[in-house]
C-alpha cells in the first residue's frame, strides 16, 4: 500500500507541475508556429522538412533516407520551435525518468531484437535535441499510459458495404484526462499532424503531441487507418508497447490482412505493474483498423494471448469482446461506476439503426457527439460515447477519479486520404478538414 500511495503522489506531483508548464507550452509555442506562417505557404524549415498549414493546423513533412536521419531531422524541428518548452519540460521530469532507467536499459534490448529502427530514431532524436537516449526510451515506455485513464477512448470502423456512399469509415473519441485536454485539444492552436517519410517504409501521418516527442500514426500511404482504445489487463509480459506497435504496423503494413499477422507474432507488452504504466493499468491498447480494400479489423491482445474479428461494423471500448476477460484479466461487466460496457452497447445501437446510411455527417452530428445513453440519458456524462464530468454520479466528490472525458476526436475517411479533426468536445466545437492526398502521393 505504501508503494502505491508513493507512486500515486508522485503522479499527483507530475499532473500538478504538468498543468503549470504544458498549458504555457502548448500555446507559446504554437503560437511561434504560427506566426511563422501565417499566410499558410510553403516555408522551409530545415532541409526535406516542409511546414503547411489546413484549416490552421499545421502539417510537418519530414523526409528522411534512414529512421536515424528522421530522429534528426525531426529533433532540429522540434528544438527550432519549441526549444524553451521541451527544456523546461525535460528540466522538471528529468529527475522522475531516472526512476525507470533500469528498466529503460532492458527495453534498449528488445528494441535491439525486435524494432532496431525505432532505436535509430531515438538516437537520432536524442542526438538533436540533446536529451540523453535513456530518457527517451524512458518517456517511450510512459506513453500513452501518462495520458489516458484506465477507461479511455471510444472507437470504431465500418466497411464500404454498410455505409451511403461506400466509403469506409473509422473513427477514435480520444479521452484524456482534463489536464492534457490543453495539449491535445489545444483550443488556443490545433496539434500537428507530422508527415513520416523515411526511405524504405510507407509514408504516414502521426497525430503529434508537441513539445511532446512522440504521438500515434493514424493513417499510411496505403491507405490503412487505425484507432485505439485502453485497456486494463493482468497478463503480463514484456515487448514492444501499444505505441511501438502502432509505427511499425503502419510503416510496414499495406492491409489489415499483415497487421493481423505482425501483432499475432510479435511479443507484445502488457499487463507490466509498474509505475511507469501506471502500475499496469494503461500500458496497451485494443486497435482497430481499416485498409483500402475496405476489410476491418480488430485486435485484442496481451503478452500471451491474442484474439482478432473481422466485419463489416466494429465498435471498441476498454474491454474485451473477444479475448476471454478471465485469461486477459480485461473489465467484466460488474458493478463498479464503468462506463466501458455502456459505451460499446450504445455504439452498436447506433451503428445498426443507421446501417447502410452511415456517412461523415453521421459521424459528426450523431455518433461522435452522442449524449443519449450514459449514466443519465439525454445528459452529457461520463457514460457517453462523447464524455463529460458534469452529470456523473459521485462526481465532484470523486473528484480525481473522474477528472477526464472526450479531449478530441478522429474522422478517417481512408479512401480520400482525409481525417476530420475536433479539437474538444465534439458537442461544442466544429470538425476542420485535413486532407492528405498530397503528401502521400
Amino acid at each position: 500500500m505504501e508503494k502505491i500511495l508513493t507512486g500515486r503522489m508522485i503522479t499527483t506531483s507530475l499532473i500538478i507541475m504538468f498543468i503549470l508548464t504544458s498549458s504555457l507550452s502548448s500555446f507559446v509555442g504554437s503560437k511561434i508556429l504560427v506566426c511563422q506562417n501565417k499566410r499558410a505557404v510553403r516555408s522551409n524549415v530545415e532541409k526535406d522538412i516542409v511546414v503547411k498549414y489546413r484549416n490552421n493546423i499545421p502539417i510537418i513533412h519530414i523526409k528522411a533516407n534512414s529512421p536515424y536521419e528522421y530522429g534528426l531531422k525531426r529533433g532540429q524541428f522540434l528544438m527550432r520551435y519549441y526549444r524553451k518548452p521541451i527544456l523546461k519540460l525535460y528540466t522538471l521530469y528529468r529527475n522522475f525518468l531516472n526512476i525507470f532507467h533500469t528498466e529503460a536499459e532492458k527495453h534498449v534490448e528488445i528494441l535491439e531484437d525486435l524494432y532496431p529502427s525505432f532505436l535509430e530514431r531515438l538516437k537520432g532524436l536524442s542526438n538533436s535535441t540533446g536529451i540523453p537516449l535513456i530518457d527517451l526510451i524512458s518517456f517511450d515506455l510512459m506513453f500513452p499510459s501518462f495520458l489516458m485513464g484506465k477507461e479511455a477512448c471510444t472507437a470504431t470502423a465500418v466497411s464500404a458495404r454498410v455505409t451511403k456512399n461506400n466509403q469506409s469509415f473509422i473513427s477514435w473519441n480520444v479521452d484524456l484526462l482534463y489536464i492534457y485536454k490543453i495539449v491535445v485539444s489545444r483550443y488556443f492552436r490545433s496539434p500537428p499532424v507530422i508527415i513520416c517519410n523515411i526511405s524504405g517504409t510507407y509514408k504516414y501521418a502521426e497525430f503529434g503531441f508537441l513539445p511532446f516527442l512522440f504521438g500515434f500514426a493514424l493513417i499510411n500511404e496505403k491507405g490503412l487507418a487505425y484507432a485505439g482504445t485502453q485497456v486494463t489487463v493482468n497478463d503480463s509480459g514484456e515487448g514492444l508497447t501499444s505505441l511501438e506497435l502502432n509505427h511499425l504496423a503502419m510503416e510496414t503494413c499495406a492491409n489489415v490482412d499483415e497487421v493481423e499477422y505482425l501483432y499475432r507474432n510479435m511479443e507484445r507488452q502488457s499487463g507490466v505493474k509498474k509505475l511507469n504504466n501506471v502500475f499496469g493499468m494503461t500500458c496497451n491498447m485494443n486497435t482497430l483498423w481499416v485498409d483500402s480494400n475496405n476489410d476491418v479489423l480488430l485486435i485484442e491482445y496481451t503478452h500471451n494471448y491474442f484474439a482478432s474479428k473481422r466485419a463489416d461494423m466494429i465498435a471498441e471500448t476498454n474491454h474485451h469482446q473477444v479475448l476471454d476477460p478471465n485469461l486477459s484479466g480485461a473489465p467484466k461487466n460488474d458493478s463498479y461506476l464503468g462506463s466501458t460496457y455502456l459505451r460499446l452497447e450504445r455504439a452498436y445501437e447506433l451503428l445498426n439503426r443507421y446501417n447502410g446510411s452511415i456517412d461523415i455527417d453521421f459521424y459528426k452530428n450523431v455518433f461522435t457527439t452522442d449524449h443519449k445513453g450514459g449514466f443519465i440519458e439525454d445528459k452529457p456524462d461520463l457514460g457517453d460515447i462523447c464524455r463529460h464530468t458534469l452529470n456523473t454520479p459521485n462526481f465532484p466528490w470523486d473528484f480525481f477519479k473522474y477528472m477526464y472525458g472526450t479531449a478530441c476526436v478522429v474522422i478517417i475517411h481512408p479512401a480520400n486520404f482525409s481525417a476530420y479533426y475536433c479539437p474538444g468536445h465534439p458537442c461544442w466545437m466544429p470538425f476542420a478538414l485535413l486532407d492528405f492526398r498530397e503528401e502521400f502521393r
